[in-house]
């Protein structure tokens, strides 16, 4: 089985290597995109809670796990350049804005956004001269906020990591120009999400809170590529 899967890995890197290719050493493409991510979240919060034992009030550590579902638009701008004819690094940023249901007081929406830098490693291992179909492994930093747009000017915010795959399909109309459909898994974790207001910069210290949160979902998407 091994000796199968080895004999036609080879035999599509002979193919990509006799023809004109969509990708190659080299290359450099530029793909400006935008996504729809829904994701499931997953809430860990751990805080110190005052107790009336009958006699007095204790002090209790209180854990909840909670989980929902979340929606955002994503707005990725990536820089791919070729290492070799099957592989490509790419710088990738990221905009997401996501889709909140509940407003806040005042009846103002929160405003909940995400800014996502790192990397992606692309195998180039299906292509011909118009149709390119990269296989992505990516990493980056990302940084979370939740802006309430309250009186008291409440906030929530952290940094992260982000991570995923994806198929990315690129079909190409010339030597320079063409469109990307991406269809893959992100997943994003904040480990010690920091709530704040104007009067107290730190609302965690009051009950030494631990907010963690967790995502990971679906990413579909499509993106204009220009190839240099």
């Amino acid at each position: 089985m091994k000796k199968n899967i080895l004999i036609i890995i080879g035999v599509i890197l002979l193919y990509n290597t006799s023809k004109a290719q969509s990708f190659h050493k080299g290359a450099i493409v530029v793909d400006l995109g935008v996504g729809l991510n829904i994701s499931k979240t997953a809430i860990e919060d751990e805080y110190n809670s005052q107790v009336w034992n009958g006699s007095s009030f204790s002090t209790v550590r209180v854990k909840k796990d909670t989980t929902d579902r979340a929606g955002s638009v994503v707005y990725p701008l990536t820089v791919e350049y070729g290492v070799k004819n099957w592989l490509g690094i790419a710088g990738r940023v990221s905009y997401s804005k996501y889709i909140t249901g509940n407003d806040s007081a005042g009846g103002i929406k929160a405003n909940i956004r995400g800014i996502d830098a790192g990397l992606i490693f692309n195998l180039h291992l299906i292509k011909t001269k118009r149709f390119d179909m990269p296989i992505g492994l990516s990493l980056a930093y990302s940084n979370f906020k939740i802006d309430s747009k309250d009186s008291l000017q409440s906030m929530a915010k952290d940094n992260g990591l982000s991570y995923g795959f994806a198929a990315v399909p690129r079909i190409y109309f010339g030597d320079h120009i063409g469109l990307s459909f991406n269809l893959g898994y992100m997943a994003y974790t904040y480990p010690s999400v920091l709530f704040s207001n104007k009067n107290d910069p730190n609302i965690n210290d009051n009950d030494d809170r631990l907010f963690k949160l967790k995502t990971s979902g679906t990413n579909i998407g499509v993106g204009l590529l220009v190839k240099f």
